[in-house]
Parts: structure tokens; sequence; C-alpha cells
């Protein structure tokens, strides 16, 4: 064979190989992706009772409580919700005892490698301090977190980083708990949500504790998926941003605020 066609057999061989190759990929990729699709659309995934853990006492978890059920029957899916406190909520998804949890911020999935994150967020909460109304130094003391005496709930991750920027953190398992302390000046600040503080001291009439302004920072919620249930994100994002470009999102948002926070 003369060298010009031993260089162009070598070449197409190469190419063949190469190609044969490619295709190879592609069919793999594509087994994973129809394999994917027919877990996501199979009747025993809408046949079953699907189970997710949100967090106990917070009011923006009982906010997300309900509009992830009208997110769920929006797509025909059985769920059943448990509220637990943080950690143990936490525990149970990672060990793939539920399928996920219903609202969470954007750090608990880069602390959390058992979770995959719905990338569209569907609520919001602002990590608000709040002090006794008649605590004429709250205002400087706002400014110097790193001198003050702050209380949070325990497993709640939007407040967890004041265990490292403050003087002394005291955590409890409720936002009760969070309010006593500061109305035994055993704390300068109870940091949790706006929605949540508000709502507790609205129920119970208290009106010698404020919140604080500025909000100390400001959350987006998310959805988090265990791992084995990666199949279903694409399925709640699409609703998520479906519902949010037609306006109903905002709709079973304001609604579910009110049922929360109304007393009348």
């Amino acid at each position: 064979m003369k060298a010009k066609d031993a260089t162009s057999f070598t070449l197409a061989h190469q190419l063949m190989t190469f190609t044969h190759k490619r295709m190879k990929i592609s069919y793999k990729h594509f087994l994973t992706l129809l394999c994917g699709a027919c877990y996501l659309f199979s009747p025993a995934l809408f046949a079953n009772t699907l189970h997710f853990k949100g967090i106990e006492d917070l009011s923006e978890q009982e906010i997300g409580y309900i509009v992830f059920k009208q997110l769920c029957q929006e797509m025909g899916l059985k769920v059943d919700i448990e509220l637990l406190p943080a950690n143990r909520a936490e525990r149970a998804v990672s060990a793939g005892l539920a399928a996920g949890e219903i609202m969470r911020i954007y750090s608990y999935g880069e602390n959390n490698d058992q979770v995959v994150r719905v990338p569209t967020p569907y609520y919001a909460l602002k990590t608000t301090a709040f002090a006794l109304a008649n605590n004429d130094e709250a205002r400087d003391l706002l400014y110097k977190l790193e001198q003050a005496n702050v209380g949070i709930v325990r497993g709640v991750k939007h407040t967890m980083r004041y265990m490292e920027e403050s003087k002394q953190v005291m955590q409890v398992m409720s936002t009760q708990q969070l309010i006593e302390l500061l109305r035994m000046k055993r704390i300068d600040f109870a940091i949790t949500s706006y929605v949540d503080g508000m709502q507790f001291l609205n129920k119970n009439l208290i009106t010698d504790i404020q919140p604080m302004q500025p909000n100390l920072a400001n959350h987006n919620l998310y959805i988090y998926l265990n791992k084995r249930y990666a199949s279903l994100v694409p399925m709640f994002d699409d609703k998520i941003k479906q519902l949010h470009l037609s306006g109903k999102l905002d709709l079973m948002i304001r609604a579910a605020e009110d049922q929360v926070m109304n007393f009348d």
C-alpha cells in the first residue's frame, strides 16, 4: 500500500472509531435520559404518596406547607408533609426517609450533598432582629452584633451565621422560647424571619417587642429533594415558573399568608 493510501486509511479508521465512540456515549446518554423520563412519568410515582418534611413552629414554613401542597396538586402528585424540628427534618431527608424538604435557603444545598435543589425559588424570607421596644441601645447594637447577645431557633439555616458573628448565642426550640428570653432580658435580639416574628407577636397581642430595621438579610426559599428523587426537579421547576408567569403563584402565596397571619 502506498504511503498516501496508508495515511488515508489510518485517518478514515480513526474517524470511524471516534464516531463509533461518540455514538456509544450518545446512546448511553439517551438511555439515561429515557430511564429518567420513564421514572418521572411512571404511573407508580403519581399513584404513591410522597413524604416531605418541613420545620415546625415557623410561620414561613406554615405558609410553605399550604403553597407546596397546592403546587403538588397542580402536578397531580400525592404528598404528605410532616413538620419537625429543623435538624430532624434534615436528617430524615439526608437518610432518604423522605422525598425532600418543602422550603430551605440556598446554602442548605451547598452543605448537604444528599439533596438537590429545585432551581427556581417559590418564596422568600427576611432575617430580622426583634428587640424590646424600650431598649434604647438596640438601634446602635444592631450594627455591632459582635457585642450583642442573641437568640435563634436551633437548626434554622438562615440564622446559623449569627453563632459566629455575635458575642453570645442561645439556641432554643421555638419562637415562643425566643420571645420569652427577650422579655426576660437574657438576650438583646431574637433573630428569626420577619413573618415568623410578626405572626407570633400579633397572635399573642405583644406590643412591647418590635422588629428592627434594616433587616439583617434576605433569602430566597427553595424546594429540596433527596437525590433518589432528582428526576422530579424539572417537573417542580417548570410548574413554579408556569405559575409565576401566570400570576397564580402570587395569589396562592397571598392567600396562604392571609391564612397564617390573620387572627381575627
